[in-house]
């Protein structure tokens, strides 16, 4: 069942269709005489300005506008250097203690390594840390040298197999 094109919202119909041409054109021709009156406003604007310097050129009096209007030409024939008082050393330029500085960067550096954030390249977290993982050091029963003696032998000598043939072995010889 095809009902969709009988719906009043669907958006082929042609009452729809219609009435978005209609509200483009509309839009369209808002569009056209905002720009006109843009244009119209800076077309008035610019020959106020030049009506304005000309009075100004041959009457030889200022308009009010006349500081806006050299500030928005500028002059060309001066070059504008921003870092003059650079070059001539006479900038106040606060510069920080060094050592202050240095001091802050090794803590800051030693902080780091501590909690294992810095690291450098090749470098092993065991090198920047100093502590040894429990799987990268030896069991302490390895290492104990002092004690050498076997626990529970006699329970270890019941079980043991090679024990039961040396007892059938000797019985019979």
């Amino acid at each position: 069942m095809n009902i969709l094109p009988h719906k009043s919202w669907h958006v082929r119909t042609k009452a729809n269709i219609a009435r978005v041409r209609r509200d483009e054109a509309k839009a369209a021709e808002e569009e056209k005489l905002r720009q006109k009156r843009i244009e119209l406003a800076e077309k008035e604007a610019r020959t106020n300005l030049l009506r304005e310097r000309a009075r100004s050129k041959y009457d030889g009096r200022a308009s009010a506008d006349s500081d806006s209007c050299d500030i928005q030409s500028g002059a060309p024939d001066k070059h504008i250097n921003f870092f003059e008082e650079l070059e001539k050393g006479e900038a106040n330029i606060v510069k920080g203690n060094r050592d202050y500085e240095q001091e802050k960067k090794e803590e800051q550096e030693k902080y780091e390594k501590k909690i294992g954030y810095l690291t450098y390249l090749g470098q092993d977290t065991v090198e920047s840390t100093g502590n040894i993982s429990w799987f990268n050091k030896l069991p302490e029963r390895l290492t104990n040298n002092k004690d050498n003696t076997e626990v529970n032998i006699d329970k270890k000598a019941l079980i043991d197999p090679i024990n039961k043939l040396k007892c059938f072995s000797k019985t019979k010889t």
